[in-house]
């Protein structure tokens, strides 16, 4: 039809790349040449780009902290490897007043001996003990310091003879140590006038005088401290941990001298085992507000005093984390640099080198936030700084301070668009075909030129 005819002649009138002719075109040694060159350069930059397309790039803004929550967790592994756990306290302050003492809730500790072996789980709070006043008071009658003292070769004699020995390690400027010392000498009165009195003895040993050094061998640093010895043993590892009555003291020792192991004074929770060196680990959270403050782990008891210089924080952080607890396969979806910071204090030992030392973290906490097309992952990261100072004469502490931050790190992970990939190599191919193609172009023009 003439319509479609006129049509098809109009679609040819506005083609853009006519043809040439195979007979009207030369091939040239320089334009073959070029034109290996040229192809060698749209694959390099076609790999390029391709690969560039296929990288996740990563973009991170800073902007201030849109969080509404008022508290923050705090994720806690702590190994303490010279504080026994019955006296470790975990204890939060911060500049808004806030001072929690012996916070127990969502934390578990557990017992450790010297080489980090499980002695079994703490109780979370230390049952009270209840004290008794020396019944010669009520007369008016001055209780008269009878019970043996004892030092080192001393104690091996009295545990060489006696099936039985308890000893008290004391401390004459402790106030718990001076309460319990007219009960200790009246119930010891009593015990010897027992048919068992021959197989048993209740002894003491002064730690700031001809007793030292049997504290120091028994690794003493909290007074009074109820040692408990069976089996012609002069080392124990059983502390006396019941009431510090008259007849809590005399039951003891009834319904043990002639006891061959300590599992029924165990399990009626009167004493404990641990070992030389037993330490604690402490793990759980805590929630804390959303401000400049700190959490630290001390010796703390409410019927114990103790001696600054004996006691060691040396300790091992197992794990320090901020916010909640980030999934292994959450972990691996963040870059390495946020991952690292999400948890710097990990795995890292830090030794009190002195007597009284205080060990400190200063730690800057940042909220980070990282988008993953349409998921988000909230984490914080922090970077932490130790130090350790001699406390004078207060009692050393293994302390974690931390400042929140009011800035937020976003982080971004972003792909190249297919159009922009398209686009681009649309561009390289055209335009290292435009640019060789003058190239090849170049030395016609200047043979036509000479020709004339």
């Amino acid at each position: 039809a003439p319509d479609c005819k006129s049509i098809m002649e109009w679609l040819k009138s506005v083609h853009f790349y006519r043809k040439v002719p195979a007979d009207l075109t030369e091939a040239t040694l320089a334009g073959g040449t070029i034109s290996l060159l040229s192809s060698l350069a749209m694959a390099y930059l076609f790999v390029s780009n391709f690969r560039s397309f296929l990288q996740i790039e990563t973009v991170t803004s800073v902007r201030l902290d849109e969080s509404q929550e008022k508290k923050i967790q705090i994720n806690f592994n702590v190994t303490l490897h010279h504080l026994p756990c019955r006296f470790a306290s975990v204890d939060i302050a911060d500049v808004m007043g806030t001072h929690l003492q012996n916070v127990s809730a969502n934390i578990v500790k557990t017992r450790l001996d010297a080489d980090g072996g499980v002695l079994g789980r703490a109780a979370a709070r230390p049952r009270p003990v209840e004290h008794a006043v020396a019944r010669s008071v009520d007369l008016g009658v001055p209780v008269p310091k009878v019970s043996p003292e004892l030092d080192v070769d001393g104690m091996r004699e009295a545990a060489r003879s006696r099936k039985l020995v308890l000893v008290n390690y004391y401390a004459p400027w402790c106030p718990w140590s001076r309460r319990l010392q007219p009960v200790w000498e009246e119930a010891y009165a009593n015990v010897m006038q027992k048919p068992f009195a021959r197989d048993v003895l209740m002894a003491k040993a002064d730690c700031t005088g001809a007793g030292a050094n049997l504290c120091r061998e028994q690794h003493i640093h909290a007074f009074p401290t109820v040692r408990v010895y069976r089996h012609h043993a002069a080392v124990s590892h059983e502390s006396y941990v019941g009431d510090r009555t008259h007849e809590a003291l005399e039951r003891f020792v009834e319904e043990n001298v002639h006891d061959d192991d300590h599992e029924e004074a165990v399990r009626s929770g009167e004493s404990e085992v641990g070992g030389v060196g037993e330490g604690c680990l402490v793990k759980g959270v805590v929630l804390v507000n959303r401000v400049p403050g700190n959490f630290h782990i001390s010796a703390h008891s409410k019927a114990h005093s103790f001696q600054p210089g004996q006691l060691n924080m040396t300790h091992e952080i197992g794990r320090m984390t901020f916010g909640r607890p980030l999934t292994p396969a959450m972990l691996r979806l963040l870059p390495d640099d946020v991952a690292a910071a999400h948890d710097v204090l990990a795995r890292t030992l830090h030794v009190a080198t002195g007597q009284n030392t205080t060990l400190e973290h200063y730690l800057k906490v940042v909220h980070t936030s990282h988008v993953l097309g349409r998921r988000q992952i909230d984490t914080y990261q922090y970077t932490a700084n130790s130090n350790n100072y001699q406390d004078g004469g207060s009692l050393p502490s293994a302390v974690f301070s931390y400042d929140m931050s009011p800035m937020q790190v976003l982080v971004q992970t972003e792909r190249k668009s297919l159009a922009s990939f398209l686009t681009q190599l649309c561009a390289i191919i055209g335009g290292v075909f435009t640019v060789t193609g003058l190239v090849d172009g170049a030395p016609e023009e200047r043979v036509v030129v000479q020709a004339p």
